[in-house]
């Protein structure tokens, strides 16, 4: 090996390097983005609200019971607020500590069962895979929970290794906090796939054990107790049939809002949560036989599977469900990198990433021709946003990925390479631009209506960053005549047919987003003509 060699591989096994990964993965702009909806908005509206009201015992959302999750991620979300105040650092700040908190736990792990290189490698491929970077800065529960099971399963290990009943209380207590931020899953995951595991390791009574150990009942009792009491208290029986009934059971047997339902979802969803290290998650399964007689890589797998069935067979499918189950498809790519990572046909990944970088240029602008007036408008400044710097972007990020290519170094050494540029230019560059089309209209129009003194509603339409970024309640019944609604452009026509056409006054109309009022008085604060973008207020 040569020197050159040497030290580049030495690059990757430094506290700076990984510092730098952590950092691009999950603070790099985290502030300078608008919420996303309809998951960010909802998770920091109810929080605001939380704040407001003074009510820390359960959510509402738009000032209605809100069932979804438990509370954890609510009272995490609303400590960062009240110290940073209302804005997108401190709403997503719980999911920064929690992802940084996650990685400290994947590092540890792997020191002390695998290598300290393995360790590096782990946290660095991390800290860069696409969707675990989404979510590790997005505001709501995923990355919680996701460091919550990390941590359940980890503590099951040492247990299984030491047989200490210190590590069985630890994975009580996280599993108890996982089960406080997103319910029953928290215990599904985990107590299936240890079931299988010990079984597999002719340990079935020590898992008797820990399952019925008293103490271990006890510390979920003290986790979950007080907070199931006031929630009673505050909600009644409602939320419990809400997120048991409705947000459970019925999440996993039936479809919720167009959420998938097909089997083979996540086979081809999977790759692309995974970018740009998919081709590792294709060699573990093709060495899946070899994999599964240590008894710490079959635990992985075993975890990895049981999310996997359990999700692919779930009625509602989301892409971060199945983050449940990616913790220990790292650890293993880390652990055998020079096999599982290994092979040029691994750089097809990160060309699609690029490639799909070129396609948005082109489509977007087509796609505002071809679809209804709410993604028209939407979509209208398509070219502005994908524009010759955009452009100019893409390419940097093919040449690098180029220059990798023919660069002296291992092949999981290029993959972390690019997976670091490409984190820089999802979030200096991609996420930005997707933002500035989808989400930057309601932000405009909430802030344009912070100064109209009136209630608003919400018309066909959930996207609750509004009511954050207004910070007040945007409430959701039926218009009356005098109203102040807050609706889609594709929605004016069905408003107009219920009330009349010179009975929807639109006073604000930007990127498909449109405030208005009902047949009443006109806006008393408003009596000119505004010039919002290109759009004209009335």
């Amino acid at each position: 090996m040569t020197l050159t060699k040497q030290n580049l591989s030495g690059l990757f096994y430094q506290p700076t390097t990984l510092a730098i990964f952590l950092a691009a993965g999950f603070i790099l702009n985290v502030w300078g983005v608008p919420l996303f909806d309809v998951d960010e908005g909802a998770f920091s509206e109810a929080t605001r609200e939380m704040l407001t009201s003074g009510i820390w015992s359960a959510t509402y959302l738009d000032g209605q019971p809100r069932y979804d999750k438990p509370i954890l991620t609510y009272w995490f979300q609303a400590l960062f607020v009240k110290a940073f105040g209302l804005n997108e650092f401190a709403l997503r700040m719980h999911s920064v500590t929690s992802a940084l908190l996650w990685a400290a736990a994947i590092f540890y792990f792997c020191q002390q069962f695998i290598s300290r290189k393995s360790a590096f490698v782990a946290t660095l491929i991390f800290s860069s895979t696409l969707w675990i970077t989404l979510i590790g800065r997005a505001a709501t529960a995923d990355a919680l929970l996701n460091l919550f099971i990390a941590l359940t399963f980890f503590d099951i290990y040492r247990y299984a290794q030491s047989q200490n009943k210190w590590h069985c209380y630890c994975a009580w207590l996280w599993l108890s906090l996982g089960v406080l931020t997103k319910g029953p899953v928290a215990i599904a995951i985990p107590g299936a796939a240890s079931l299988i595991w010990f079984v597999s390791n002719k340990q079935f009574n020590l898992w008797l054990k820990a399952i019925f150990n008293p103490v271990g009942w006890l510390i979920l009792l003290a986790v979950v107790s007080p907070w199931l009491y006031m929630v009673w208290l505050e909600q009644g029986s409602g939320f419990f049939h809400g997120f048991l009934v409705e947000h459970n059971l019925k999440r996993f047997t039936d479809t919720k809002e167009g959420h998938g339902g097909q089997w083979y979802y996540y086979i081809y969803v999977l790759p692309l949560i995974l970018l740009p290290f998919s081709g590792g998650l294709f060699k573990q399964i093709s060495l899946s036989k070899s994999l599964i007689k240590d008894p710490l890589d079959r635990l992985l797998v075993i975890w990895f599977v049981v999310v996997f069935i359990l999700v692919s067979f779930s009625q509602t499918q989301l892409p971060h469900y199945v983050l449940y189950g990616v913790t220990p498809v790292i650890i293993l790519m880390a652990k055998y990198r020079n096999s599982l990572l290994a092979g040029k046909w691994q750089l097809l990944f990160p060309m699609l990433f690029c490639l799909i970088q070129f396609v948005l240029i082109y489509l977007a602008p087509d796609l505002a021709n071809n679809s209804n007036s709410y993604q028209q408008q939407m979509l209208a400044n398509a070219d502005k946003v994908f524009n010759n710097s955009y452009l100019f972007n893409s390419i940097l990020l093919s040449l690098l990925l180029l220059t990798l290519i023919i660069l002296p170094a291992k092949s999981w050494q290029k993959l972390v390479s690019f997976a670091f540029c490409q984190s820089v230019f999802c979030y200096l560059v991609l996420l930005p631009a997707i933002a500035q089309i989808q989400q930057q209209p309601i932000k405009q129009a909430a802030q344009f209506a912070k100064d109209i003194k009136q209630e608003f509603v919400a018309y066909k339409m959930h996207m609750p960053s509004f009511s954050v970024y207004r910070e007040q309640i945007t409430h959701r019944r039926e218009v009356t005549v005098g109203d102040y609604v807050y609706t889609r452009a594709d929605r004016i026509s069905q408003l107009e047919e219920k009330f009349g056409a010179g009975a929807v006054d639109i006073f604000y109309q930007q990127g498909g987003i449109v405030l208005a009022q009902i047949a009443g008085n006109k806006l008393a604060q408003k009596d000119t003509n505004y010039e919002v973008g290109s759009s004209e207020v009335k």
